[in-house]
């Protein structure tokens, strides 16, 4: 017997220890569960919480990223526009309960209540709770600086600058914002340095939590006070203000999969305790679920993790790795794949025209096109803005150019929506793989590389990569490196053109600036020009070529001289003070200087190059626009800014003689000229049927190659010495 205790009390300790182990196991990985399904819980409701602000900003913003707000209400108060656009429009369109207008030195002018109109002065207590955020929005103005730069960088200001956060109002929660007032486009700008904010108030209430709730398929929930007692099994997130005090709280109960589990177990457990393999398999089977449990919990993040939040469509990121499976099914099996880079050849005109809504709308649809466009197994994915990609499986050139002939055909039809209907089209780059690269990404930058040959082909198009394009990128980098060091070194050199009136006498040149590259030899204006806007080098090229112009002139008596502008280097601050200190520094007289600039330049019609063309205009310089014809300008730019002379671009010039309607152009442009006050003259004068044709159009002014070719400045000289025009000759 007691040998048969001896041998049972082991048994019997070693089954109780494996059944508290068990069951231990078990309470153990159950509170680990619900633990972390109540921290996921709690990031989620806080992300939730975080969303929902964050539309309750954009919402504002409507009102105030706008050139009428700044116009009614900064620079003047128009109370009737306050009414419909700040007051009804945020109360009866945003559901806002007030709103309040307070101008630059804070003091209230405006206020919204309940959808009625009151004085701004009963609305203090909104004032006042939204105080640190008033401040917060007027340091943040602060360290945007004046708006100038910025619509002259952009073009328009995009970014709001805003503060917001919870407080108490009345006793009540509510959400605040304080918005800054700013023009979108600059066509109105605050008088002031600090512009009027625009508050607002969103109720905390059982609307806000079933957003929040509706949002992230919350379980039961409920909103109240932060210092309430928190329940057993519950869980809260505070809503804090922007001292970091919590003002209220939403209390829900998170999920416990693991205390379910453990429910369901036990039994099982302590009835099949001598069945150590059922139970292992129960045990198994009922980890499982948990774990389905979990994975369906944070294949929701992974989701938002991986795909495009507008489009649903696959991101970036998760392109990367289907990239990185093509690369190696393509190293298993020798099966090429094809990537197809789409962007969208006029979104930004509709972005522009209808707004941001519009343009979210046109990506949207715009992936539904792409996705019908695709085939079962392709894989399509939005890069970001208006950008796509796809990924096209066992593809070949051929089955490649026809995809991409699908999506433009598909594309180029009109697409309907909301503001109406519009036309974008597409173009796209395709590389086909054959063999796998030991960067999955490199396909990608073959494909972007073969985008950007077919936008410069004229969009519309489709174009496969070559080899030679990652020449020509290798080639630009060497270009722009050299381009650099030949500035440093003095190596550009200055060429004039003649330019002759109708007696054929020479009265202005033209100034170009040629490089001769030691190695490729000559290079185009049109090839390093753009190199050196792409670069920061536009600035020291330009001030290079005026200084050359104006010390070259000096020998020159009266004869005019053209020098061409860049528009990046006209929009520069300072550019026109240091552009006088060069005319004091040679003494030479500004108006024997024509500066040209070409009609894109125009097009933005910012204050900035209106207020530069009016002070070099000033110093005594006469404005040319060249290439006229070519490009968007108007008659009221011509009107606007301070145009001298018209330059007829060689395009028209070409076919005088040949072509009526070339005729005519040039007639009605010289026509146009006259009426306004302008000098006109016509270049890339070739043959003496144009110099005569343009003659009998009245344009008598002409520069060409019938006339000479660009020539240094030393052969400049000569010539206007064979026609007594050099400085001694007028000097004597």
């Amino acid at each position: 017997m007691n040998l048969r205790i001896g041998l049972l009390w082991p048994a019997r300790l070693l089954a109780a220890a494996a059944v508290t182990l068990l069951i231990g196991t078990q309470v153990y990985l159950a509170h680990e569960a619900d633990a972390s399904a109540r921290t996921r819980e709690h990031a989620v409701v806080g992300a939730g919480v975080a969303s929902y602000t964050d539309d309750i900003v954009r919402r504002s913003v409507s009102v105030t990223l706008w050139d009428e707000a700044v116009t009614n209400l900064d620079n003047r108060f128009d109370e009737a526009w306050a009414q419909d656009n700040i007051g009804r429009y945020l109360a009866d369109t945003e559901g806002f309960q007030a709103a309040l207008v307070v101008d630059g030195q804070d003091r209230a002018i405006y206020g919204m209540r309940d959808g009625a109109n009151v004085a701004g002065e009963t609305l203090s207590d909104l004032q006042a709770a939204a105080h640190p955020l008033i401040a917060r929005a007027r340091a943040a103005e602060a360290r945007r600086g004046p708006l100038a730069p910025i619509l002259a960088r952009d073009h328009a200001v995009r970014a709001p600058v805003f503060a917001s956060g919870f407080a108490r109002l009345n006793g009540q929660p509510y959400f605040l914002t304080a918005m800054l007032v700013q023009p979108d486009f600059g066509h109105a700008l605050p008088k002031g340095p600090r512009a009027p904010l625009v508050l607002t108030a969103e109720r905390v209430d059982k609307a806000f939590l079933r957003t929040v709730v509706g949002r992230f398929m919350l379980g039961e929930a409920s909103l109240g006070p932060a210092d309430a007692a928190l329940k057993a099994g519950q869980a809260r997130v505070g809503l804090r203000d922007a001292a970091g005090a919590a003002v209220a709280a939403i209390d829900w109960t998170p999920p416990t999969p693991g205390t379910s589990m453990l429910r369901k177990a036990l039994p099982v457990t302590l009835l099949l305790v001598g069945v150590l393999c059922a139970f292992a398999w129960s045990l198994s089977v009922r980890a499982r679920r948990a774990a389905q449990s979990l994975i369906a919990s944070e294949a929701r993040a992974a989701h938002l993790a991986y795909h495009d939040s507008l489009t649903g469509l696959p991101n970036r990121t998760l392109l990367g790795e289907k990239l990185a499976m093509e690369h190696e099914q393509c190293r298993r099996t020798s099966v090429g794949f094809a990537v197809h880079c789409i962007d969208l050849d006029r979104f930004k005109e509709v972005n522009d025209t209808f707004g941001h809504a519009a343009g979210d709308e046109l990506i949207r649809a715009a992936a539904q096109i792409l996705a019908a466009a695709c085939r079962r197994g392709d894989i399509l994915a939005r890069l970001g803005g208006d950008e796509f990609a796809i990924i096209q499986p066992r593809a070949t050139p051929e089955s490649a150019a026809a995809m991409a002939d699908r999506i433009i055909v598909r594309l180029a039809e009109p697409v309907d929506l909301t503001v109406g209907r519009v036309f974008v089209g597409c173009s796209i780059g395709v590389t086909v793989v054959r063999e796998a690269a030991s960067d999955p990404h490199e396909s990608l930058r073959q494909a972007d590389l073969a985008l950007y040959r077919a936008k410069d082909a004229g969009r519309g198009r489709y174009a496969f990569f070559e080899p030679e394009m990652d020449a020509a990128v290798r080639m630009r980098r060497a270009l722009q490196a050299d381009l650099r060091e030949a500035l440093a070194r003095g190596e550009l050199e200055m060429v004039y053109q003649p330019q002759v009136d109708g007696k054929g006498r020479v009265f202005g040149v033209e100034a170009l600036v040629r490089w001769t590259h030691a190695v490729r030899g000559p290079v185009a204006p049109a090839v390093f020009v753009p190199l050196a806007e792409e670069n920061g080098l536009i600035d020291a090229l330009g001030m290079f070529t005026l200084r050359r112009a104006f010390e070259d002139s000096a020998a020159w008596g009266e004869v005019r001289v053209a020098v061409n502008m860049s528009a990046a280097q006209l929009r520069m601050r300072d550019f026109t003070s240091r552009l006088a200190d060069l005319v004091a520094e040679t003494g030479i007289d500004p108006e024997r200087f024509e500066l040209e600039i070409t009609e894109g330049l125009l097009l933005g019609d910012d204050a900035q190059t209106h207020e530069a063309l009016h002070r070099i205009r000033a110093m005594g310089f006469r404005i040319a626009l060249d290439d006229f014809g070519t490009g968007y300008s108007s008659l009221s730019y011509l009107q606007r800014y301070p145009i001298d002379k018209i330059k007829i671009d060689r395009s028209f010039i070409t076919n005088l003689g040949l072509d009526n309607d070339a005729e005519a152009v040039v007639s009605a442009i010289v026509k146009l000229a006259r009426a306004l006050g302008l000098s006109v003259i016509a270049e890339g004068v070739e043959t003496e049927i144009q110099r005569v044709r343009l003659t009998a159009a009245g344009c008598s002014e002409v520069q060409g190659f019938l006339f000479g070719k660009p020539a240094p400045a030393m052969t400049i000289t000569a010539l206007l010495a064979q026609e007594g025009m050099t400085a001694q000759s007028a000097a004597g």
